[in-house]
């Protein structure tokens, strides 16, 4: 019989190293996956938004999956939280733009349906009520090294300045990449636009906004939110309001040059030089702001080597989602519960198996969907970061084909990554993996928009797995009917499998560039 149950045990065993684990598993973790998912994505959790009741519970029920499943707090004062305050500012509803023609008429745009105010920045109340000129400014930019500049030979000083969204197509060889991404954002806009004396700002919308206008409406009153730590929440600068196509629409007609005129030379690579509109404009805004505070949740799995225990393989994935907007939940099932099952199941496997030399960290990340806030505030904030080896980011993993993943940035830092990566998919779960995201040709830029990319920025060598749903993304139709647990499952064996190579290498995983060098170009 002693013979039998040992003959036993190496079946087991084996199936293990071979398979990652055995059906029966596979079966309990689908279980796992499905329930913790139904709870996560259920009304009760009121789309997770960060800094809400709904993240609170979020964050408690997942602290006490770790508990159950052995996984250490990691946390402040021995919890599982990290917290950190961040700043909740809104646009009230009643915030308005007045145009005024020039015959002494006025139409007054409301928030929402004819523009969207930004909130990225809180602007200072001496703008606001004041009547002002508008000036046409292209695409708002200053570029020395490109002998490129939409200001020059415009007065813009104390008025508002009408711009194109994005950057031009300058020359035969254009911006580079990181100058194009860099001069289209709308805080650099902003920021060249108050060193030149601007007052405020008008942006017109391009294609690819105008077809999430009514997301956009929706968010156009909900709260944003940024962390205290960066100086970003308390910093006053002038308002941004994006048009709607409508709007531009009229405050163009019966100038210089209308919209559509705009548009065409900008199709033919003729951006129109600036000039002064007829009209006038007075921004009627109202904002409130408070502190509150939001947390990450972080679980450790201590290593079995002393010398390597204070090495981190971290595993992570962001908790947080939309919240209610509209007076619609925004239960983001794929966006990021999908992600947040998965470690979690990821976790509970590893717990059981005490295999690690490097210790683990499970990590949730909040404020993610506000800006990467979480992974920002404790990539910076973490005396563990500097024992941190690697960064395992999952968001977005449970739709789409069964077989087949994104994977995102694994050979961006190491190639021995990215060759573990391929190594142990083709031992275990056999996705195709699929690296379209990682051409640095790319315009949905996956690389730098997750938790992720604020590890990669320390050096870190980090893999991120997605599944690109865009469906239901950022809908209330993300819900967990659609989910397919199959696929996360998958998931969770790649990356346990992945996590014990990399916490078990007699080496920490070779660097061949950094990030600087990656950025460059990507």
């Amino acid at each position: 019989m002693k013979i039998i149950k040992i003959f036993s045990l190496l079946i087991i065993l084996s199936a293990h190293f071979l398979f990652g684990q055995s059906e029966i598993d596979r079966e309990k973790g689908l279980i796992y996956l499905q329930s913790n998912l139904e709870v996560l994505a259920s009304d009760l959790f009121e789309g997770r938004e960060t800094a809400t009741r709904g993240e609170q519970l979020a964050a408690l029920f997942i602290s006490k999956e770790l508990t159950k499943y052995g996984v250490k707090p990691f946390g402040d004062d021995e919890t599982y939280f990290q917290f950190f305050d961040i700043m909740v500012r809104k646009v009230e509803p009643e915030t308005q733009l007045t145009i005024i023609n020039n015959d002494g008429s006025l139409k007054v745009l409301k928030l929402g349906d004819d523009f969207y105010f930004s909130k990225k920045l809180m602007p200072s109340d001496k703008y606001n009520g004041n009547e002002s000129n508008i000036v046409f400014a292209g695409y708002g930019i200053t570029a020395e090294n490109y002998n490129y500049d939409d200001y020059n030979g415009i007065d813009v000083k104390g008025k508002i300045v009408l711009l194109q969204s994005g950057a031009p197509k300058i020359g035969e060889v254009g911006f580079s990449l990181e100058d194009e991404k860099r001069f289209g954002d709308s805080n650099y806009k902003i920021e060249n636009a108050k060193d030149h004396g601007v007052v405020g700002a008008l942006l017109i919308p391009s294609a690819r906004l105008l077809r999430v206008w009514g997301f956009l409406k929706k968010r156009s009153v909900s709260p944003s939110i940024s962390l205290i730590n960066t100086g970003e929440a308390d910093k006053e600068t002038i308002p941004l309001a994006l048009l709607s196509e409508e709007s531009v629409k009229d405050l163009l007609s019966y100038e210089k040059y209308s919209y559509d005129e705009i548009l065409e030379a900008s199709e033919n690579n003729k951006p129109i030089s600036g000039f002064d509109l007829t009209k006038k404009i007075i921004f009627n805004y109202k904002t409130n702001s408070e502190i509150k505070e939001a947390r990450n949740v972080i679980g450790i799995i201590e290593g079995t080597d002393e010398q390597l225990k204070n090495e981190y393989v971290v595993l992570t994935a962001h908790y947080d989602h939309e919240g209610i907007i509209g007076g619609e939940i925004y239960n983001g099932a794929d966006d990021n519960g999908s992600g947040t099952v998965a470690i979690l199941e990821a976790g509970r496997r590893l717990a059981l198996l005490k295999d690690n030399k490097r210790s683990i960290l499970i990590v949730f990340h909040a404020g993610e969907e506000k800006g990467l806030l979480g992974s920002k505030y404790l990539t910076e904030n973490s005396d563990f970061m500097r024992g941190v080896v690697s960064n395992i980011n999952i968001d977005m993993v449970g739709r789409e084909d069964t077989e087949s993943i994104y994977s995102i940035g694994s050979g961006k830092l190491s190639a021995e990554l990215y060759e573990l990566v391929e190594r142990t998919n083709s031992e275990t779960v056999k996705f195709e993996l699929d690296y379209t995201f990682d051409d640095p040709n790319d315009p949905n830029r996956y690389y730098y928009r997750s938790d992720h990319y604020n590890y990669a920025k320390l050096n870190i060598p980090i893999v991120f797995f997605y599944d690109h749903m865009i469906e239901d993304y950022h809908k209330p139709t993300d819900d967990v009917e659609k989910i397919n647990f199959e696929k996360i499952e998958k998931v969770s064996t790649l990356i346990t499998e992945l996590t014990l190579k990399i916490a078990n290498l007699d080496h920490k995983l070779k660097l061949d560039k950094k990030i600087e060098e990656t950025m460059l170009t990507d």
